[in-house]
């Protein structure tokens, strides 16, 4: 037996002796994509611009607001009197997790993340006055869309 196949003998684990070396290199490979992660999380519903048009300042009570949007996410107090948040977002995102390949080997692996992603957060905040009547509305619109991106660096 040459000296190649003895050194390579003593680094492979016991229970992978009799594996050929072309299969050890396929099978790393699909250990690793196994450790990969796409997602895609949305949270409520998009904003819908054309139910605002249809609440007026001063007129529109808290029951139009909730008819036209639904339920806010939060409420919070203001000297004026509250206001309504509401959330949209769209998040895409992949992951790869290199500690997962060592879970075939070693009993505890470390998780080792490596991801990207992008997220398109949408916010409209409603003020309401103090006698439960609808007054103005600020909606932050994301700067760009998000991009989905297979490359995690």
């Amino acid at each position: 037996m040459d000296n190649n196949r003895v050194n390579f003998l003593l680094l492979t684990p016991y229970f992978l002796r009799g594996v050929p070396a072309v299969v050890l290199v396929c099978l790393v490979p699909l250990l690793m994509l196994a450790g990969c992660d796409f997602r895609r999380v949305i949270v409520n519903h998009p904003i819908d611009p054309q139910a605002l048009e249809t609440l007026n300042s001063g007129k529109s009570s808290m029951q139009d607001v909730v008819r036209a949007l639904g339920a806010p996410d939060d409420i919070t107090a203001s000297p004026d009197g509250m206001v309504w948040r509401y959330r949209y977002g769209d998040a895409k995102t992949m992951r790869i997790n290199f500690g997962w390949v060592l879970r075939v080997f070693f009993p505890v692996a470390p998780s080792m993340n490596l991801g990207r992603g992008d997220d398109a957060p949408q916010v409209l905040h409603v003020a309401m006055n103090h006698d439960g009547t609808f007054a103005q509305y600020l909606l932050q619109q994301p700067l760009e869309p998000p991009q989905f991106s297979f490359w995690p660096f």
